[in-house]
């Protein structure tokens, strides 16, 4: 064999190997439940979702997590804000904002009515929802369950 062509047979194995590299692999779609590419996320939650309006008022925490990429964020202004029923917050307000600490949590003190200022089982809706520098709303809304005391 002469040596153009050796180098030819060997330019050509050299083709296929790297044409059988090139092939790719189908395109796979992301699933809809995440891992999210914005990686923000808000949680609320009230703790109890249930209470008992009596002589005193109930209260209940209202509790919002906040997490970039599975971890903490911390300082992040959460706002809350009661959108039906009655109650206010701590505070004394239907609207408050609360800074999230080193664990990514901002909490809020709920006070349902007493017993004598509803005339039977109701609900209150709160919505957190957190300060972003984008034009993204992220929000979520909890209940919680007020019932009346019959005795």
């Amino acid at each position: 064999m002469t040596r153009a062509r050796i180098l030819l047979v060997i330019a050509a194995a050299a083709a296929l190997l790297a044409a059988g590299g090139c092939r790719r692999p189908g395109i796979e779609e992301p699933s809809p439940f995440g891992p999210a590419s914005f990686g923000l996320s808000l949680e609320l939650s009230a703790r109890p979702n249930v209470i008992l309006a009596t002589e005193a008022r109930p209260t209940a925490e209202i509790r919002a997590t906040i997490r970039q990429n599975g971890r903490p964020v911390k300082d992040r202004l959460v706002y809350f804000t009661i959108l039906s029923g009655p109650g206010q917050f701590g505070d004394f307000s239907i609207r408050t904002a609360v800074l999230t600490d080193a664990s990514g949590v901002a909490l809020v003190l709920f006070i349902g009515p007493t017993k004598y200022e509803i005339l039977d089982d109701l609900q209150t809706t709160i919505r957190g929802h957190m300060e972003t520098s984008t034009p993204d709303f992220i929000h979520r809304e909890v209940d919680v369950r007020i019932l009346k005391s019959l005795t």
